[in-house]
């Protein structure tokens, strides 16, 4: 599971599920321990898990205010982290290389929901434009494509 695979790699930070969530969060990162709602789904608390990571590696001070300004950028940051951290440019080549093409498809393989996938590949859209190139390959952003061996 890409899941816990992802905690592996942070065997510095302390991991728990729980029921008891403040109202309204999915996921809460504290003094380098990640707490994840327990009812998600398994893909959803891999969603979840790499935005908190992402407070872990780019948020600092207490953000729970989200009505300020500053606050919302450094949630955005944390979000945009996991994006690139479990939707790379390396894992989707990796989803074309294994055939994995269709949406759904790409899902199940990196262990993501639809949502998420949508919103990583708008953020890259936003960010690239309608394509890259990484690698080799040309990723497509609208709609998600990805042609190799341009190199």
């Amino acid at each position: 599971m890409l899941y816990e695979a992802l905690m592996s790699q942070y065997k510095h930070l302390t991991f728990k599920e729980s029921l008891l969530m403040p109202k309204g969060l999915s996921g809460l990162y504290i003094d380098h321990q990640i707490i994840i709602n327990k009812r998600l789904s398994l893909y959803e608390k891999h969603c979840v898990l790499a935005e908190e990571i992402g407070h872990y590696e780019t948020t600092y001070g207490d953000i729970t205010n989200l009505e300020s300004v500053s606050n919302q950028k450094l949630e955005l940051t944390a979000r945009r982290w996991g994006y690139e951290k479990i939707v790379s440019f390396d894992k989707l080549i990796e989803c074309y290389v294994a055939d994995q093409r269709t949406e759904e498809d790409i899902c199940i393989f990196l262990e993501i929901t639809p949502q998420y996938l949508y919103s990583a590949i708008d953020r890259y859209r936003q960010r690239y434009g309608l394509s890259t190139i990484y690698k080799g390959y040309r990723i497509f952003f609208d709609p998600l494509n990805i042609e190799g061996d341009f190199f």
